[in-house]
């Protein structure tokens, strides 16, 4: 399981939990390794996945049922994790081609973190913060803001709402969830030499 998340006192958590490749079944009812579409087309591997959301031990939210990750946005979403931890970007929104979550992380300002417990509300708002230190120098500290849409977990239709957290991250915890995605990815295997189980 990859968890973004802070340690700190109270730690707010979210969890992604890539489970396996998506097979169907083939007409014969055995599994079908071989996947023919129209040429040029390309062919799109999804991969299952679980999500949860935690604050402290309190567990907040736990997806419904098994929902889906493109195996390409997947990997765009660890390739901008490492850009964000490395300094390369100062912020990403990611919203998977199936939107069952949505994350976005931005790093923030001197300023921003120096008041960043009282004035949270006043930086996801971009509003101004009073703060003393008006610093644009950027911090290592990121505002991240995830959640996952209930109503596809319920049914089969995108509500673009749901549960969601707010907390901040700092890179270390940012490159640990890229490193701890692309690990369960890794630990998946090849999908042509992968049997179903």
């Amino acid at each position: 399981m990859a968890t973004l998340t802070h340690n700190n006192g109270y730690p707010c958590a979210f969890d992604l939990n890539l489970l396996r490749w998506e097979r169907y079944e083939s007409e014969e009812g055995k599994n079908s390794e071989v996947k023919t579409v129209p040429s040029g087309e390309p062919y799109t591997l999804w991969i299952e996945c679980r999500m949860a959301l935690r604050a402290g031990d309190r567990l907040i939210y736990q997806s419904e049922k098994d929902t889906t990750l493109i195996l390409e946005d997947l990997e765009w979403l660890i390739q901008h994790l490492r850009q964000l931890a490395g300094g390369e970007t100062d912020k990403m929104a990611f919203d998977p081609i199936e939107p069952d979550f949505g994350l976005a992380i931005c790093r923030l300002s001197e300023s921003d973190a120096s008041v960043m417990i009282s004035s949270a509300a006043e930086i996801r708002a971009e509003m101004p913060t009073g703060a003393t230190n008006q610093s644009t120098e950027l911090a290592d500290l990121f505002d991240v803001s995830v959640w996952i849409d209930y109503p596809n977990q319920v049914s089969h239709i995108y509500g673009g709402y749901g549960p969601g957290l707010y907390f901040f991250s700092d890179a270390q915890d940012i490159e640990r969830f890229a490193s701890q995605l692309q690990g369960e990815l890794d630990a998946l295997g090849s999908y042509k030499s992968k049997e179903q189980t």
